[in-house]
């Protein structure tokens, strides 16, 4: 049976079958084992697990045959996934590939494409790879030698040509081999540049599976974003035109499953085909057979990603029930499916989007039929199964999740149980539309507007939910924190009645308490700030609080989350202007971070920025871009900025054409200076903007580098500094010369990795510090 909901839960009614549980969970342990020690010690284990089963095998007796058998089937699983996965470990660690990363230097070498090329996340960077590829080596060829090897690699690339490239696509590169660390099945990184050379023709399925994947993609191109690139991701999981922001929606309400074909999909689909089946009155080998079609499409299309190849794998199992007639056997298909996947590949033991398939399926089974059953007597049935599926699936996948985000949503159940329904009629619609997109163009660009429709539905419950204010309780993202939520949803699961209430009250009291302690007045901010410095590691990030909830915003970091968190907990909703000083990845990179959920009115930046990256996403962005200039005045809220810098005239390096701006406030002067360095910081003290340099606050340039004019820091007579740096960063900053330059002038000098965010209140001015945040 097949819920109403796409689950892929068969026999919702009947207990579930936990004879290969033990055999199952062996098998994920012996991979990880595995995994993580040498070749040799994997088979020893092996054999002596090996030799254990055929010891119990030979001394079973009546009445301990079925315990025994178990415990047989359990020792033989353990034995066959320690093996395989050692074998794999061999042959990578024994590969050319291997040797190339110890020999140091360029190699050349071929390999076949193994999945889709990936975007990589952030902005695109000269010298910064673009494309990340994954790929099996045939040959590797240094001093003039080819060494046969069929390694996996990961290629970084940069250049054309690499985003078409198909699965099954052998190409010729050159590039450094680099060691692949943490990951034992990886046998290297390949930096490559340019494009691939001598690719082959892609084979006639996977030529199929990409045009049915352009086509939906090109369909999709008739529709506003984020519509236009959500359709692709919600049906065949390409993400490549899925706008960074409406990702993060996803991730913050826990609907990341939806943007990565799953089981939920594939039942979804084989479904629908068995309910046509039915209404037709088909024979039952026509309902199989149609159901493995669907599911092979399935798989070549959305290509074999860890939750597609568990979905598939136990959709087989379960049409293989409906041909024998036991379609009763849910959890025990769910156990057969981990063994067998692990069997074929161990390295899948090691994946979060494995972990979290299976999970959320056993949940599922599990869960589901009992708080159906319980839930229907107040609610219709429909809902009832809706809301028993959502938290079921949740509640199975918490500890996970929480060692990948550090937190614990609550808007993650409402948010699924509003886009359930739709998410049915969106799967089937948008499969189809897929079809007739790769035989029919101009008639699925006119049709897709219906199931983007649907797609809108989900957008707006994910953007509602991203913004509900403490949509997210933090936690520990270490294994104890995982072990100990997953201890508590044991607990509240096993206890009943007034137990259970009881303690689900304490812990609703404890969580509604730290909630109430992060609001109270005192906490961070702190009240009156007026000019915070955000700790988003080797960067810079400022803030200049200008209305309630509305602030100035002096770059941005590189990191979209962390000058997001920093804004979020100032409670910034609106930033009518935001000054980017120069286009380097530190100081411009997170702007995606500050448009996430806020309106940006306006943006200053240094001439030409509008051909970057970031000067290309403000546009699209619709925020209108001004070049700053020397002599401009700005009047936002309680701030007069002038522009001091750069002179138009000026020609330099791209740190020396930094924007600095002198913020004048009620309370205070602040003087915001991005990397200028001795030549520009010169040219100022010289110039007419000199009697401008005397500030109430200064920040550092260039993170203290020792690139300073020590006239020009002390020309600014702050009496705060404040110095945007990384902790423990390569570059050596601050410099010992600039902090003792920066001692004698100012009389507190603060840093952001040694004192987290730090904040400046006027009247009279005092520093207020959050502390560092450890994880960055």
């Amino acid at each position: 049976m097949v819920t109403w909901l796409g689950t892929d839960a068969y026999g919702l009614d009947r207990p579930p079958d936990l004879r290969l549980f033990l055999p199952a969970v062996a098998a994920w342990l012996a991979a990880l084992g595995a995994l993580a020690a040498p070749p040799w010690l994997a088979w020893l284990c092996a054999g002596v697990l090996g030799c254990a089963a055929l010891a119990v095998f030979a001394a079973i007796r009546l009445p301990w045959e079925a315990p025994a058998l178990t415990l047989v089937a359990t020792l033989v699983c353990g034995a066959t996934v320690a093996a395989v996965a050692g074998a794999h470990v061999y042959r990578t660690a024994s590969s050319a590939a291997v040797s190339a990363v110890e020999r140091g230097g360029e190699a050349a070498f071929r390999a076949v494409v193994t999945t889709d090329p990936r975007s990589r996340a952030g902005m695109p960077r000269p010298g910064r790879a673009e494309w990340v590829v994954s790929a099996r080596t045939e040959w590797v060829r240094w001093d003039g030698r080819e060494h046969v090897s069929g390694a996996p690699v990961v290629v970084l690339a940069s250049g054309p040509g690499w985003a078409d490239l198909l699965p099954g696509q052998s190409f010729e590169a050159r590039g450094a081999f680099l060691a692949a660390d943490g990951d034992r099945l990886t046998a290297a990184l390949v930096p490559v540049r340019g494009p691939p050379e001598g690719v082959t023709e892609p084979s006639r399925l996977q030529g199929f599976a990409g045009g049915v994947r352009d086509g939906l993609r090109e369909a999709a191109a008739e529709l506003p974003q984020p519509e236009r690139g959500l359709l692709p991701a919600l049906i065949v999981g390409d993400v490549s035109a899925l706008p960074e922001r409406t990702a993060e929606d996803f991730r913050a309400t826990g609907m990341t499953h939806l943007l990565t074909v799953s089981g939920a999909n594939l039942a979804i689909l084989t479904g629908f085909v068995l309910a046509v089946a039915r209404w037709t009155r088909a024979p039952t080998w026509c309902s199989v057979l149609g159901g493995a079609l669907m599911i092979w499409i399935f798989v070549l299309v959305c290509r074999p990603e860890p939750s597609v190849v568990r979905a598939a794998f136990m959709g087989s199992l379960g049409l293989l029930a409906l041909a024998t007639g036991r379609t009763q056997a849910g959890m025990g298909a769910l156990c057969a499916t981990v063994v067998g996947v692990l069997f074929v590949a161990p390295g899948l033991a090691a994946s979060y989007g494995f972990a979290l398939s299976v999970l959320a399926t056993a949940g599922i089974l599990v869960l589901v039929p009992g708080w159906t059953r319980a839930w229907s007597a107040r609610w219709p049935k429909p809902v009832a199964e809706a809301f028993a599926v959502a938290v079921a699936a949740h509640v199975a996948v918490a500890p996970v999740l929480v060692l990948l985000s550090g937190e614990v949503s609550w808007v993650t159940v409402p948010a699924n149980v509003l886009a359930a329904p739709v998410v049915a009629v969106v799967t089937v619609a948008g499969s189809a539309l897929a079809a007739l997109a790769s035989v029919w163009p101009d008639a699925a660009a006119f049709l897709v507007h219906l199931p983007g429709l649907g797609v809108s539905w989900l957008a707006l419950v994910a953007e509602t939910g991203a913004r509900v204010p403490y949509g997210a309780v933090p936690w520990r993202s270490d294994v104890a924190g995982g072990l100990l939520l997953a201890a508590v949803v044991v607990v509240l699961l096993l206890t009943r009645g007034l137990t259970r209430r009881v303690i689900a009250a304490v812990m609703v009291a404890v969580l509604v308490l730290g909630l109430a302690a992060r609001c109270v007045p005192g906490g961070w901010p702190p009240a009156g700030w007026a000019l915070v410095a955000c700790d988003v590691g080797q960067g810079d990030a400022f803030v200049l609080s200008s209305a309630r909830g509305e602030a100035v915003v002096f770059d941005t970091g590189d990191d979209p989350e962390l000058v997001d968190g920093c804004l979020d907990r100032l409670g910034v909703r609106a930033v009518p202007l935001l000054v980017l000083s120069h286009d380097h990845a530190d100081h411009v990179d997170g702007t995606p971070g500050v448009l996430r959920h806020r309106r940006v009115s306006a943006a200053l930046a240094p001439a030409g920025f509008g051909e970057s990256p970031v000067g290309r996403l403000l546009a699209e962005e619709g925020v209108a871009l001004t070049a700053a200039e020397s002599g401009q005045h700005l009047r936002v809220g309680p701030w007069l900025l002038r522009v001091l810098w750069p002179d138009p005239e000026f020609v330099g390096s791209l740190n020396d054409t930094s924007v600095v701006i002198r913020a004048d406030g009620p309370e205070m002067s602040v003087l915001l200076t991005g990397d200028i360095e001795e030549e520009a910081q010169g040219r100022l003290v010289r110039g007419p903007e000199a009697e401008l340099l005397a500030v109430t606050v200064l920040t550092t340039p260039h993170h203290g580098a020792g690139t300073q004019d020590p006239a020009f820091l002390s020309a600014t007579r702050a009496e705060v500094s404040v110095t945007s740096v990384g902790r423990g960063n390569s570059y050596g900053h601050p410099t010992p010369f600039t902090l003792g330059v920066l001692e004698r002038v100012a009389q507190v000098n603060a840093r952001t990795d040694l004192d987290g965010d730090i904040a400046v209140l006027g009247g009279p001015i005092r520093v207020a510090v959050r502390g560092p945040d450890p994880d960055h």
